[in-house]
């Protein structure tokens, strides 16, 4: 029998966009940072909710949350927080680049990536990376791989972004 799985986040009932903001300002405003409650209110969200509160944050106090985050926050978890507030398609495409770049592949994401994201999925990937790289997914991929993988990953790619 199939099992369907599901993502392990999902929409937070009764969520508050406005209200979520305000928790968050509370938790950067003064002297020190409340991490914890931070970290609790953008695990317990979706990811579509937490670019919700984004857009709340500069609506009410005409700052971007990320630059906010960015500047109170250091290490690990400012770095797994900036990824939490990153759109899926945006974070893959950073993903892609970086497994892309530089001597070598980092060929666990480049497969990670590729082979788990549904066709629209890569297709809205493939524009967030030309937008962001001015370079297309595709000809990285080209460029970085050879044999049966490259023509593997190409066909998954799903083509060239002229």
């Amino acid at each position: 029998m199939a099992q369907v799985l599901r993502g392990t986040v999902t929409d937070f009932p009764g969520f508050d966009d406005r209200g979520d903001a305000e928790t968050l300002r509370n938790a950067m405003k003064g002297l020190g940072t409340d991490e914890e409650s931070i970290l609790t209110l953008l695990t317990s969200r979706s990811n579509a909710q937490r670019q919700e509160i984004a857009e709340a944050f500069k609506t009410l106090f005409g700052r971007d949350l990320l630059d906010d985050l960015k500047s109170e926050l250091t290490g690990k978890f400012e770095k797994l927080i900036v990824a939490l507030m990153k759109p899926s398609r945006l974070y893959d495409a950073y993903e892609l680049k970086h497994a892309l770049k530089g001597a070598g592949t980092d060929d666990h994401t480049l497969i990670r990536v590729m082979v788990s994201r549904s066709e629209i999925d890569l297709f809205n990937i493939r524009k967030e990376f030309r937008k962001n790289f001015a370079t297309s997914l595709y000809s990285m991929i080209k460029g970085d791989t050879s044999g049966d993988y490259k023509k593997t990953l190409l066909l998954l790619c799903g083509g060239e972004d002229d």
